[in-house]
């Protein structure tokens, strides 16, 4: 009987768990490039969210007006169990008020919905497949994906919130 003692070190890798190992760390660079972009209209203007972005889509509902309220947040509207602040994303924008059709939930802390008018596709894109200079809103777009002749820009969700209460003090809670 031959007991060797263990030296906590790992025995060398063979070949193919060599190439196992460089084709997972290929698939992991490809899949951190490459993302789901739900489309959508709002007025006149193209948007794109991405995928991991997004609890839900919708139809619509109409949301409880909150008093004093930016034009740009309809109200709150219960989805999941979860109660959203509704956003007029063309509102948003400085366009025209869109006649919503649909509603997107929005994953995050701020509790979120974008009042929709037309829901799209969803595309994969690479994340070089978009300009970063976007004519809008300069943190409320990522960027601009030129497509089929137009553009559609791609939203930052973490500047929705702060763009619609902009020059407005946020309540927060005494304890």
């Amino acid at each position: 009987m031959n007991h060797q003692k263990h030296s906590g070190q790992r025995p060398p890798p063979n070949k193919l768990q060599k190439e196992q190992s460089a084709a997972s760390a290929r698939e992991r660079q490809y899949a951190s490039r490459v993302r789901s972009l739900q489309l959508f209209q709002a007025g006149p203007l193209h948007f794109g969210i991405f995928a991991d972005d997004i609890a839900t889509i919708v139809a619509w509902r109409e949301p409880t007006p909150l008093p004093r309220a930016p034009k740009s947040v309809l109200g709150v509207v219960s989805i999941q169990g979860r109660m959203l602040t509704v956003l007029d994303l063309a509102a948003l924008t400085g366009r025209e008020a869109a006649s919503a059709q649909h509603l997107i939930a929005l994953r995050g802390d701020e509790q979120l919905g974008l009042a929709i008018e037309t829901l799209g596709e969803t595309i994969e894109i690479a994340e070089d497949d978009f300009d970063a200079k976007p004519e809008i809103g300069e943190s409320l777009v990522l960027g601009v994906l030129h497509r089929e002749g137009g553009e559609v820009n791609i939203l930052n969700p973490k500047e929705l919130f702060p763009t619609a209460i902009q020059g407005r003090e946020r309540r927060r809670r005494r304890f």
